[in-house]
């Protein structure tokens, strides 16, 4: 029981030592954290929602383009830019000025929908089984994580078979 007293006592030291210090440090990331989280779901739901709209028109499609270090997608009716997700100040046509328009996505095209890895098998260990050995007994050492490299001693076997000398 003094172990753990003196754990607590120790834990408590470290905590009033460098609690203030956690305590600024969750503070102020909290914020960063919240924004790049936001952008990341602005980032996701810019695209889905673009090729929702190009969906809804005739020959729709979309396309990524970068505006300073935001993610644009601009959608196209033909060859026709109608719209941007999410919306900028900048004109389309000042977006679209140096990009490849053979690059544009179609809705339901097998390219636009993430490739999905099958799961990796698990891998069978190779070497000696993990099981014991039928000579070692469940309270053995070795048991039950490796068989039993031990061989029977001549006092094991003799404590096992029975007595052949007669009381006296």
């Amino acid at each position: 029981m003094p172990a753990s007293g003196k754990a607590l006592g120790s834990a408590m030291k470290l905590g009033m030592k460098y609690g203030p210090m956690a305590y600024e440090l969750v503070r102020h990331s909290r914020e960063p954290a919240k924004v790049l989280a936001q952008k990341a779901m602005t980032k996701a739901s810019a695209r889905r929602q673009a090729l929702q709209h190009a969906a809804s028109v005739i020959d729709g499609s979309a396309l990524l383009v970068f505006h300073r270090d935001l993610q644009v997608w601009v959608v196209f009716s033909g060859d026709e830019p109608i719209g941007s997700h999410p919306v900028v100040t900048v004109s389309l046509a000042d977006l679209l000025e140096h990009a490849d328009l053979s690059r544009r996505i179609r809705p339901g095209d097998q390219a636009t929908s993430r490739v999905r890895l099958p799961r990796p098998t698990p891998r069978r260990r190779s070497g000696p089984s993990r099981a014991p050995r039928a000579s070692c007994a469940p309270t053995s050492c070795c048991w039950p994580w490796a068989s039993c490299t031990r061989s029977r001693t001549a006092s094991s076997v003799s404590s096992t078979s029975p007595s052949t000398s007669a009381p006296t």
